[in-house]
């Protein structure tokens, strides 16, 4: 518990050093929800589209569609807040040495090094709109409001965080072999963006890549399924096993990844 209260303590700092400083260009920041406008208008196109003809996808009414878009944007948010500067980042600091700094100071290097930069530019819209494409998809399709749903859905939510986190984080540490992994950071990207629908679209070999290979699927379909009552018992026990699987092969990875870093500066 002493522990945890140290790095509780010093990932607040985190987030108070970086509002401070992102506060200081503020028009920086209204920039950045601009783009993330326009990218969310561009995300609902189809489902105005579906909600204009009242189509039903495999079963997906538009309301359904609309819970799984805002689950997506809304986990998109998540990770520009809370991981994709500090990914983007891993290859600088190993190209430049500024990990060798990184390294000196008293806590986990892993946690410095990748929980360091908290983004409220371009995740603020995200979170918000996803959050309100859920409630009223919620709303719409006259789901209980109860605190098991509620509460449910919440930790479904947290635990996908805590998933991409791990799952994202494994592509970034080739970093320490290449140096550059923009060519890989663009692949993951994409195979993100497949997740902007439910999974139930794809055919049986992506939705089986994207449960158990690269388990984007579990991080915004699961909280719609259990809302809607829809998740199975066997993807139940999955849910809780894959973050503890994914999170140990990360960890792993990084402390090879370590014993492998040169520095840069010799």
């Amino acid at each position: 518990m002493k522990t945890l209260k140290k790095y509780g303590y010093i990932y607040l700092i985190f987030v108070k050093n970086c509002f401070i400083a992102q506060m200081e260009y503020r028009i920086n920041f209204l920039f950045a929800n601009t783009i993330e406008i326009a990218y969310l208008c561009i995300k609902l196109i189809y489902v105005l589209v579906a909600f204009r003809v009242g189509v039903v996808i495999n079963g997906y009414t538009p309301d359904a569609l609309l819970m799984y878009v805002g689950s997506f944007t809304m986990m998109t948010g998540f990770y520009c807040l809370f991981f994709y500067s500090n990914f983007m980042m891993l290859s600088n600091h190993i190209r430049d040495g500024t990990l060798d700094m990184l390294i000196t100071k008293p806590v986990s290097l892993q946690f410095i090094a990748t929980l360091r930069r908290i983004d409220f530019g371009y995740s603020f819209t995200n979170v918000v709109a996803g959050i309100a494409m859920i409630v009223i998809g919620w709303s719409r399709m006259g789901i209980p409001v109860t605190p098991v749903k509620v509460f449910g859905f919440i930790a479904f939510i947290f635990v996908g965080v805590v998933l991409k986190y791990a799952i994202f984080l494994i592509p970034s540490l080739i970093s320490f072999w290449t140096v550059n992994t923009n060519a890989i950071n663009q692949m993951s990207t994409a195979i993100w963006d497949m997740n902007h629908v439910p999974m139930n679209i794809y055919g049986r070999s992506i939705q089986q890549a994207g449960m158990f290979l690269f388990p984007v699927f579990i991080i915004t379909n699961f909280s719609p399924l259990y809302a809607m009552d829809k998740l199975d018992i066997s993807y139940m026990v999955w849910f809780i096993a894959a973050p503890i699987v994914f999170l140990f092969i990360s960890r792993k990875l990084w402390n090879v990844a370590i014993r492998s870093y040169t520095s840069a500066s010799g």
